[in-house]
């Protein structure tokens, strides 16, 4: 048993030695990240040798503003970072949190703790940059496709509900100001609420890289009350565009040219069966044969509301509740269990306006749409 639970260590001491080496090669050309090095001669079976490179946490908020940092340029780097990982290199941290960033002296963004990585593909990571070409236009067609392309939409017959719906996000992140509090992790929750009813699907690889987009949003608010996400990522978005556009020689000028003459072809040819398509479906539709399902929307999303309304209102009675046994208690001295009802009272509080955020979320999505 030890020789198997020695080989399983050996492996694992291999395997984040192995990551941080590849890390750090990705980041060799970036001056403002580092990443510590691997004291291959000094690692055993049981003991990973790494460099000592000693930073600043990087939530120390006191500590950095002793040291007369930059904390805006911080979290602009914390998230530059994390685009890089994913749009580029393919290979990121998968557990970006603060205890494993850290600011050295020079100001530049330390790595720790590579046991936690994920890898995109190249397939996947160029539909990544597509989709993220199309967030940045505001194309929400493209977004679609971009979806469809990664496996992480179903199509569907009818899009025009998921198209909307993609619509009203790319809006609030793309306009997304200090003061409107449009989190990540507030979208994430609007998305999940309104989406229930439509065919999304997200790979185990996605949701690690909005679990890190969402730490990296809470620290850069934390580092800067009028961080933007958005705004970090759109020139690095314009820079990644300004690529593509330079990569389109003259070859891949005449490549579009022909795909787009090949569809205008294979349009072409199969018009009369789409001809002949649509008039069967119109004769099934005469003989009664077809069957259409149809969901109603609105009223799945009122239910909705109403369960979140009926959760406030359990909330605000086990609050009161509560806060009259606090009273009760403080008035035969029993201090410490009144104490202990409040802080229930308090918490049930916050849950109810959480709730209450969460149905005025709701309503403006209607409005939206």
């Amino acid at each position: 048993m030890k020789n198997v639970e020695r080989f399983f260590i050996k492996k694992l001491i291999i395997k984040e030695g192995g990551n941080a080496d590849r890390f750090r090669r990705d980041f060799r050309n970036t001056k403002w990240v580092r990443v510590p090095e691997i004291y291959w001669d000094y690692t055993t079976e049981k003991i990973l040798t790494l460099e000592y490179v000693p930073g600043i946490k990087i939530n120390n908020l006191d500590l950095l503003d002793a040291g007369d940092y930059d904390r805006s340029q911080i979290a602009r780097r914390a998230v530059e970072s994390y685009l890089i990982q994913i749009l580029k290199t393919g290979f990121f941290h998968a557990d970006p949190h603060p205890g494993n960033l850290a600011i050295d002296v020079d100001g530049s963004l330390i790595y720790y703790d590579f046991g936690m990585m994920g890898e995109i593909k190249s397939f996947t990571k160029g539909r990544l940059l597509q989709m993220f070409y199309a967030v940045y236009e505001k194309d929400a067609k493209k977004v679609i496709q971009s979806l469809i392309d990664l496996g992480a939409l179903q199509p569907t017959g009818d899009m025009a509900s998921v198209r909307r719906s993609i619509q009203f996000f790319l809006d609030r992140i793309l306009n997304q100001k200090p003061d409107q509090q449009a989190t990540l992790s507030a979208i994430g929750e609007d998305l999940f609420a309104v989406a229930v009813d439509q065919p999304f699907r997200f790979p185990s690889t996605f949701t690690f890289v909005l679990r890190a987009f969402s730490t990296l949003e809470g620290i850069g608010y934390t580092l800067n009350p009028d961080f933007s996400f958005a705004k970090i990522a759109a020139p690095y978005a314009q820079e990644l565009l300004d690529m593509r556009e330079s990569k389109r020689n003259g070859t891949s000028i005449v490549q579009e040219i022909q795909r787009q003459a090949n569809d205008a072809r294979e349009a072409t040819i199969s018009m009369p069966y789409k001809i002949q398509r649509i008039d069967e479906f119109i004769q099934q539709l005469d003989a009664g044969d077809l069957k259409l399902r149809v969901r109603v929307l609105e009223a799945e999303r009122a239910a909705r509301r109403a369960s979140v309304m009926q959760m406030a209102t359990i909330h605000t009675v086990l609050g009161a509740t509560l806060l009259n046994v606090g009273v009760t208690l403080t008035a035969q001295g029993m201090e410490n269990f009144a104490t202990v009802s409040y802080i229930g009272a308090g918490l049930f509080a916050i849950l109810v306006v959480r709730s209450m955020k969460r149905v005025q979320r709701l309503d403006k999505f209607e409005k939206q749409i």
